[in-house]
């Protein structure tokens, strides 16, 4: 087995769900009326930025669907970024007495006037339609400005540009781009593309009017601008869109990848993706985070596991570049956590509340932008050597309040199946049996992370669960599910003997009201597999040559969790 298996590994999900469509709209306008009431400066750039997220998200639907408001959209988005754009606030730049920049009033009085929010009322949108979280502003603390500054960094020229933004988050970087070259006085237009096709093959089709667009920028001698978060993977996404480009004629040299991260061309999964990428240039965003001005000391990326472990053997495995971005503040007395910006933050943070009040984790604070802060609590992150019965009654209890707390309507399983599916053909080289069945009896936002070192133990025996509020939502599987998957994420993780394993589940049973044995063998060997993607596309896709020992480990021991017999199904000799 070669370390590239752990690129055929589903670890990643869709994130898709149906919203209804007049409540996008609805949630829009808020904002907008918003911003024409009088606010401090700090507060006015917070609701443009959610302003400016919600329109990008729904030109992205409106765009996704052939509507003809999507221009109307784009340009409320358009008008919007020049707003944000508007908060880089150069300091001897104009502002109105209460510390906005000058164009506010004026950009807030054109969009809260009677005509323009009826007009957007009576936009031409479905029932329901399918949202994703866009993921770097929800998940990788990446800032719209980010790509401001980068845009002001590049414009070494007085040339035109065409930016080309990849849906969905590249709807909102695109017209930030855009705004921030005009700023500078650079002629600056664009528009969306939808690449399609296999994640790691995608494909772009311009229309004849993106092809129209395309030919005048080539006219008056533009470059081109392509504008996404990432590059993942593959890379395929920005691949797609240059090729497209070079194709309706637009010399090479002429086009530029925006991105958020520096590619590895050789580690691209994409066809022929290394030499197809150096063909392009790429720019990234460098330094570029938005932190809470209280941030000191950066404790992300698995850097935290140097204040708790003297040894790095004892180092629990991390897939450090996932990681979401923590600091301390500067007194030390706080951790600074990207929890996400948008609506997936602010459900972020009520579920955090939730957890708060339940008496199982610390308290929040919403600290501006997408970050949350919470109390550094004193104590030690737990090790499976510490399970003892006090413990297993707090997990049990914990997966109580969380089947009650955080319900969900029954989600589709068919993504959990295809992951399982996928990863145990990758690892174990045959086809999983098809009986399995995950049954979805409690339907939850799961937690996600049962791991013993989620948990904190102080000295005066008091177990808190930390990042309780992110990950159960984020951009990996499982996503909402049945409550099975957190009973057997902590019997997996804690790596609980049948005596410990039966006790936790009766204690849980008589807490909950709730039965899982029948469910839960399922769930063990789906999360066993889920686990296993997980260390191993982790570590193919890390340098650090310790951190990916750590994660085959991690890796290794799923794999005979499963072997082992660790579920029914194993048993009857389903894992071959």
């Amino acid at each position: 087995m070669t370390d590239s298996s752990g690129y055929r590994m589903y670890v990643f999900r869709s994130g898709r769900r149906d919203v209804p469509g007049p409540r996008l709209v609805a949630e829009l306008a808020d904002d907008l009326r918003a911003l024409a009431a009088p606010a401090g400066a700090d507060r006015d750039r917070g609701i443009v930025l959610r302003a400016l997220i919600r329109a990008g998200e729904l030109e992205s639907i409106l765009a996704d669907a052939g509507a003809a408001s999507a221009p109307l959209l784009a340009r409320l988005t358009d008008e919007l970024a020049a707003m944000l754009v508007g908060a880089l606030a150069i300091p001897d730049g104009p502002t109105s007495d209460h510390g906005r920049p000058d164009l506010w009033p004026r950009a807030a009085s054109r969009l809260t006037t009677p005509e323009a929010l009826a007009a957007l009322a009576a936009i031409d949108v479905p029932a329901m339609v399918p949202t994703s979280p866009p993921e770097g502003f929800s998940f990788y603390a990446l800032h719209p400005l980010d790509f401001a500054r980068l845009a002001e960094q590049l414009a070494s020229s007085p040339a035109p540009v065409r930016v080309v933004g990849i849906r969905s988050i590249g709807t909102t970087l695109s017209a930030v781009t855009a705004a921030a070259l005009r700023r500078r006085g650079i002629r600056a237009g664009r528009i969306t593309v939808r690449p399609s096709g296999h994640p790691y093959d995608r494909r772009v089709e311009l229309g004849a009017r993106e092809l129209a667009w395309v030919e005048d920028g080539i006219a008056e001698g533009a470059q081109f601008w392509a504008a996404d978060e990432g590059p993942g993977f593959s890379g395929s996404s920005f691949l797609s869109t240059g090729d497209a480009l070079v194709g309706a004629g637009v010399p090479r040299g002429n086009i530029v990848f925006l991105g958020s991260r520096a590619a590895d061309p050789d580690a691209l999964v994409a066809p022929d993706g290394a030499r197809r990428w150096r063909s392009f240039r790429a720019e990234r965003v460098v330094g570029g985070k938005h932190v809470p001005t209280d941030a000191g000391e950066f404790i992300g990326a698995g850097t935290w596991r140097r204040r708790f472990y003297d040894d790095e053997s004892r180092w629990p495995p991390s897939w450090t570049s996932m990681e979401r971005f923590k600091s301390l503040s500067r007194d030390g007395s706080r951790i600074l956590k990207f929890e996400g910006m948008g609506r997936y933050g602010a459900e972020c943070l009520e579920r955090a509340r939730g957890v708060a009040r339940a008496g199982f984790g610390p308290t929040p604070r919403d600290e501006g932008e997408g970050f949350l802060s919470y109390p550094w609590l004193p104590g030690r992150p737990l090790e499976p050597g510490h399970l003892s019965t006090a413990v297993l009654e707090r997990l049990a209890d914990y997966c109580t309040f969380r089947a009650s707390a955080f319900p969900v309507p029954s989600p589709t399983i068919d993504e959990l199946i295809t992951m399982a599916r996928t990863n145990f053909s990758a690892d174990m080289g045959n086809e999983l049996p098809t009986e399995l069945h995950l049954e979805i009896a409690r339907p939850v936002l799961v937690d996600g992370k049962m791991d013993p070192h989620e948990w904190l133990g102080s000295a005066s025996g008091e177990l808190f669960k930390v990042d309780a509020a992110g990950h159960g939502d984020d951009h990996f599987l499982p996503g909402p599910t049945d409550i099975a998957w957190d009973l057997a994420g902590a019997i997996v993780e804690w790596r609980m003997a049948p005596e410990a394993r039966r006790a936790f589940l009766d204690r849980y049973r008589r807490r909950s009201g709730d039965d899982p044995e029948r469910r839960l063998p399922a769930y063990l060997l789906a999360y066993a597999l889920l686990r296993l993607g997980y260390a191993a596309m982790a570590a193919a896709s890390l340098p650090d040559q310790g951190e990916a020992r750590r994660l085959a480990a991690a890796r290794h021991r799923y794999r005979s969790a499963l072997l082992d017999g660790l579920t029914p199904v194993a048993s009857r000799g389903a894992l071959g």
